[in-house]
């Protein structure tokens, strides 16, 4: 099944994460744009923003530990995931923000926990310095948004994955302990590598031509209690933007995760969750 219909199996994976963390799919327009989403469990509201070229999916697994105290939500940002790829719409870092600030507005949700992997914790940082009443605490997992040890933030990729090979050494830069994935699966994400290409480099084009694309500047206005938790092995948005943001946030711990790459959340989910309800608490 797995080889001859890896879509379709990931898609009852996806579904099972979310059975086991207690969550619906949901969907909201927002100015005629449709956004899907999950959310489930019970307690203070904690939005959990993903990363480039992810989807809601990402927290799935971490979400498993957190809707027994949390009321979780795990959006598609546009232009990812589920949602259209419209030419007429900006992706930049402020529309993305904009965007999630309505939609928590539409949700009718007062002040949330915000967290954010990556791109995710870009969005969120920028929304917090537009909107600070609307962040009750934020959090920035291996976060974008600074200009540190990486000349050209959000660069043009050079060309897709294309083969099996190209996609192990991708997940060897995300991970510091590579999953094990099956073969089928890999064919189908370096497919979806090649048809979304071009569509990935116009939205990098979009953060870096847009507003709050680099927030060193801004980001010591952010007052919000806020955690920064990093993945010491990160070779994507290196350790080295960790020490910035806590330096430049007046009101944040950091926390390092030891042997973790760029995305916690799917490398220690169950360690991912129980660091930000200790946090949250």
């Amino acid at each position: 099944m797995a080889q001859f219909f890896p879509g379709v199996i990931l898609q009852i994976m996806y579904r099972y994460y979310a059975f086991q963390a207690n969550v619906a799919e949901k969907t909201v327009v927002i100015d005629g744009y449709e956004i899907p989403y999950y959310r489930g469990g019970e307690g203070p509201t904690l939005v959990l923003v993903h990363g480039f070229g992810d989807s809601k999916i990402s927290f799935l697994q971490s979400a498993a530990h957190l809707t027994t105290e949390y009321d979780v939500i795990m959006l598609d940002v546009p232009g990812f995931g589920d949602t259209e790829q419209q030419d007429s719409r900006s992706y930049s870092i402020r529309h993305q923000a904009e965007t999630l600030h309505k939609f928590l507005t539409k949700l009718e949700l007062g002040p949330v926990f915000l967290a954010g992997n990556s791109m995710g914790g870009h969005i969120s940082a920028a929304l917090t310095l537009m909107h600070p009443d609307q962040i009750q605490k934020l959090i920035l997992i291996n976060a974008a948004g600074l200009r540190v040890d990486d000349p050209v933030p959000y660069k043009p990729s050079e060309a897709p994955l294309r083969t099996v090979e190209d996609f192990d050494q991708s997940i060897g830069e995300m991970f510091k302990r590579k999953p094990w994935i099956p073969e089928a699966f890999k064919v189908h994400f370096v497919a979806n590598s090649i048809k979304n290409f071009e569509w990935l480099n116009r939205i990098r084009r979009d953060i870096r031509e847009g507003e709050d694309y680099i927030l060193n500047q801004k980001a010591r206005e952010i007052s919000t209690q806020t955690l920064i938790l990093w993945g010491d092995s990160d070779t994507v948005v290196s350790p080295a933007h960790a020490q910035v943001w806590s330096r430049l946030l007046p009101n944040s711990i950091l926390i390092i995760l030891d042997e973790t790459g760029h995305a916690p959340q799917y490398e220690r989910p169950e360690d991912t969750a129980r660091i930000l309800k200790s946090f949250l608490l």
